[in-house]
């Protein structure tokens, strides 16, 4: 499970009120320079970064599965949603998953995740309460086989195929996504994943990253 994500943004108020006002997440701690808002079991931290930068970062939130359509009908008139093809809701089928994708004002990639292996189906009207949890993180890194392998080492293991691109690790209840530093993201037409500093805190590991140190794990057992 991941509990928490932290990461910078170059639009801290814009962000603040977005995530506030616009999603309608709970702000559990706000600073000068930072905020947090809780999406269920998961916190979203956004630091400030420098004025220079503009870090842009990949994430997901799980949703009911059965919510998909419901999840579209709400998040439609807050963003414009990106499409696939022509579509709103992208299916993955080797997956068994829907997802819709937005920008947050910060030009990060944001995915509402229905993946219908999950026993979480909902019968309440969608709302800021059917975002369960930090779904998935993106983590750009220079070989998403040999990241794959330092996270099986604290016990999140490989889920599903993986190759030097693309690899990811954990379950459908948390997914961290290792990318190849300069791949494009999907969804996006043009930005490139890079090693933003980003902070991941699980049940059993915390993994930062950064440009110049690189891809670091520190077991929490």
């Amino acid at each position: 499970m991941i509990r928490e994500v932290e990461m910078q943004t170059h639009s801290l108020q814009g962000m603040k009120d977005f995530y506030e006002n616009t999603l309608g997440l709970t702000v559990v701690q706000g600073h000068s320079a930072s905020f947090s808002v809780q999406a269920g079991v998961s916190t979203l931290t956004f630091t400030e970064s420098n004025p220079s930068r503009q870090p842009k970062y990949h994430f997901a939130f799980n949703i009911p599965e059965n919510q998909i359509n419901e999840a579209l009908r709400w998040i439609t008139p807050k963003v414009s949603v990106i499409p696939n093809e022509g579509q709103e809701v992208v299916h993955f089928e080797s997956w068994n998953a829907d997802s819709i994708y937005f920008y947050d004002p910060a030009g990060n990639i944001v995915e509402l995740i229905a993946r219908h292996n999950l026993n979480n189906s909902a019968n309440e009207a969608f709302s800021p309460a059917s975002l369960l949890c930090v779904s998935e993180i993106g983590l750009p890194v220079p070989d998403a086989e040999e990241a794959l392998l330092k996270l099986s080492r604290v016990g999140i293991v490989p889920w599903q195929d993986y190759s030097n691109q693309f690899a990811a690790a954990g379950d459908e209840h948390g997914l961290i996504i290792a990318v190849k530093q300069g791949r494009v993201w999907f969804m996006s037409d043009q930005e490139e994943a890079y090693p933003h500093p980003l902070t991941i805190r699980t049940d059993v590991c915390e993994v930062t990253l950064d440009a110049s140190a690189g891809m670091k794990i520190r077991g929490l057992r």
